[in-house]
């Protein structure tokens, strides 16, 4: 353990360290493994070895130098084999690791190699057949950069209305591409702008003047040995951004661009040289989920990424908080403000929900990886359903809870938290892109929403219900939970008890199936039609539901995590974990749904709940840093004046203050002050 887990330096931390109540090399080894310590390790060392990533404030450079760093920081992750995701599911089978990594390092790089490299080539390999083989033998060996085109100006949720056209010509054996107008072209695609030479990019295919939906097909946009873009495309950068300006986002616009019948990608519908439309699928309802299907592995990757920004965010906020003190009682020292209940309640469910999140997306992305490599499972359409209907609700809810996350720690850091020293202002600005991407939240959770529904006449029916990864099989006994369960806690300790959460969770959700499919009905009987039946069914019912659901099955996922636990002590911290996320989920989301479905009926229940929060913040608040300690990237990635492993707060705010010569002397532009002062002192003698 010594080997992998070097000890933090002495120094104002060490209250805490020694406060805490579990060894964190035993619970890092433990939510990690050893085998992953040492891969990432490995990492860090290639990081820190190299001077291209140890650019302190990427932000302050000029567009075109981030772009710059962002591309050899791209080519590193091509071209180095300890960067692939493969080499980790090889030796590891845990790529939800590199995301990490990567994506707290060096975030423009890794977000510019998962559309180049990864979203591209996973795109032709869920949608093409072997007459593509040779874009990817491309892409893996550098000989060219792709991108995936699906957003248009006027259209990104609504994808079956997309107005970008494939037209295919019979004489010719090629498909004309067309933007009818500006708001039907191609943007926010990254590497779009200024380097992709290949994209992805989904069109109405149109035969014979019929549209037969949005596939997708293989286009050439820039000569790959001088990045001019071909005749009939328009193309350009979008501009800049609040953050992540490393990427290139672009746009396209097609005029009359052809491109040879075989760019098609073929593996759900295939066009014949002479016109002829064959697919497989019938349904042009499931073509089109398939042809998007490749979204879900994506909509898994944000949220790794969103928990491994706030991971930064958090470890910051809790080693400041233990180091900063204000206040105390009269006469006597003052405390850390991480003493206060106040600060606690600020900061410590927001470390529980790291926690929580960072475990499922774990367990996540190794399930998608293992279905994406072997999609000729005998129960492979199951898996992908419920795959699609778990991440549509998984990337919302991370991105929710941990975009409040970060803001808090920015300001539980007070104003030190606005310096970009302090390493929150990027971490906010580059988690900000990913609230919006591969969906936007608040449709995206409708699609779990829709699936639950499907569900809920067979729940209603008693029948058997159950899933491949088991997120619904508490369905089967529905009718059971929401008839016999009700709150019963009478002291604290039963209130915190991961069987009551979890009894109070199947609750919410099976009563919020209900009551949106009622509402639904209802919709429906007074005359409105399916869309706008379930439209006025969203807000109180559907988006309620679709939260409670993935809330429960994080908790699910964490409960086996801490049955595998065999340190007591490890197994202990968890559990607190699991009652604090639990128990603040209800508090925060669902308190209004126990009343109005009957489950609690009398003062008690927000009493205990608010008082269980309260005491389980300051049952943790000795091992909190002990726990950021346990998931904390190290100090030449976080880069943080506030946060660092030693403590050292002020001295590294010092540090940050005089380095740069700026702060130290007077402007260029001084004589203009000094005139300004001089000719004021001289109309005053007058």
């Amino acid at each position: 353990m010594s080997y992998l887990l070097k000890d933090f330096k002495p120094g104002p931390l060490d209250v805490y360290r020694k406060k805490t109540s579990f060894d964190w090399k035993k619970l890092k080894l433990f939510i990690e493994t050893d085998d992953e310590i040492k891969f990432q390790n490995e990492i860090y060392k290639i990081l820190e070895d190299n001077s291209l990533y140890n650019e302190q404030n990427v932000g302050s450079l000029s567009r075109d130098d981030q772009r710059r760093l962002a591309f050899l920081g791209f080519r590193d992750q091509s071209q180095q084999y300890a960067f692939s995701q493969d080499y980790v599911m090889q030796n590891l089978r845990r790529p939800s690791s590199l995301v990490r990594i990567l994506t707290t390092s060096i975030p423009s790089s890794y977000a510019k190699f998962l559309v180049g490299n990864k979203f591209f080539v996973n795109s032709i390999i869920s949608m093409g057949t072997e007459r593509h083989q040779h874009i990817i033998d491309d892409v893996k060996t550098g000989k060219i950069i792709g991108c995936y085109c699906l957003t248009e100006i006027a259209h990104g949720s609504n994808t079956k209305s997309m107005r970008t056209t494939a037209t295919y010509d019979k004489n010719k054996k090629v498909f004309i591409i067309n933007s009818p107008d500006f708001e039907a072209a191609k943007c926010w695609a990254g590497g779009l702008g200024q380097t992709a030479m290949y994209g992805t990019v989904y069109a109405q295919l149109i035969l014979d003047d019929v549209n037969c939906g949005l596939h997708a097909f293989l286009v050439p946009l820039r000569d790959p040995k001088t990045l001019i873009p071909y005749p009939g495309l328009e193309m350009g950068d979008m501009g800049i951004k609040i953050g992540l300006n490393g990427m290139d986002n672009g746009f396209v616009q097609f005029t009359n661009y052809e491109i040879p019948r075989t760019n098609l990608l073929n593996k759900i519908a295939d066009v014949s040289e002479d016109g002829r439309y064959i697919t497989p699928m019938k349904d042009p309802n499931r073509r089109h989920g398939a042809a998007l299907g490749s979204l879900s592995a994506g909509r898994v990757n944000v949220a790794t990424i969103v928990e491994g920004l706030a991971t930064k965010a958090i470890t910051i906020a809790v080693r400041y908080a233990a180091v900063r003190k204000q206040f105390g009682p009269s006469g006597k020292e003052e405390i850390s403000i991480l003493e206060y209940q106040s600060h606690q309640l600020r900061l410590i469910p927001y470390l529980a929900a790291t926690y929580i999140i960072r475990n499922f997306n774990t367990y996540f992305t190794q399930i998608i990886y293992e279905f994406t490599m072997n999609t000729s499972l005998p129960n492979a359409l199951e898996v992908g359903i419920e795959i699609h209907a778990v991440s549509s609700a998984t990337k919302p809810m991370a991105g929710w809870i941990l975009r409040d996350a970060v803001q808090e720690c920015r300001e539980c850091c007070g104003g030190h938290g606005y310096l970009q020293a302090a390493g929150l202002g990027e971490v906010r600005d580059v988690l900000d892109p990913n609230l919006t991407v591969e969906g936007e939240n608040h449709v995206l959770i409708q699609q779990t929403v829709n699936w639950l529904l499907k569900l809920a006449p067979q729940m209603l029916k008693r029948r058997q219900i159950s899933s491949p990864m088991h997120s619904i099989n508490f369905l089967s006994n529905g009718l059971s939970i929401l008839n016999d369960s009700r709150f019963d806690s009478i002291e604290i300790d039963e209130v915190s008890h991961p069987n009551s959460i979890i009894k109070t969770f199947q609750w919410i959700v099976v009563y919020l199936l209900k009551a949106t499919h009622d509402k639904v009905g209802e919709e429906l009987k007074a005359g409105k039609d399916l869309f706008e039946a379930k439209n006025n069914s969203q807000v109180y019912y559907g988006k309620s539901l679709g939260i409670a659901f993935i809330q429960h099955f994080f908790l699910q996922r964490m409960l086996v995590t801490i049955s595998e636990a065999e340190d007591p002590a490890i197994k202990a911290v968890l559990t607190k974990i699991f009652s604090l996320f639990g128990l603040w989920s209800i508090e925060k989301w669902h308190m209004a749904t126990l009343y109005k479905g009957g489950f609690a009926s009398s003062p008690l229940a927000p009493t205990l709940i608010q008082d269980a929060i309260l005491k389980l913040c300051a049952d943790l608040k000795d091992d909190a840093v002990g726990l950021v300690d346990a998931i904390a990237v190290p100090d030449s990635i976080l880069r943080s004046c506030l946060g660092s492993s030693d403590g050292q707060v002020y001295k590294r705010l010092k540090e940050s203050m005089t380095k740069d010569d700026y702060n130290m002397n007077r402007p260029p532009w001084w004589k203009d002050v000094v005139n300004y002062a001089e000719i004021n002192r001289s109309k005053s003698k007058l």
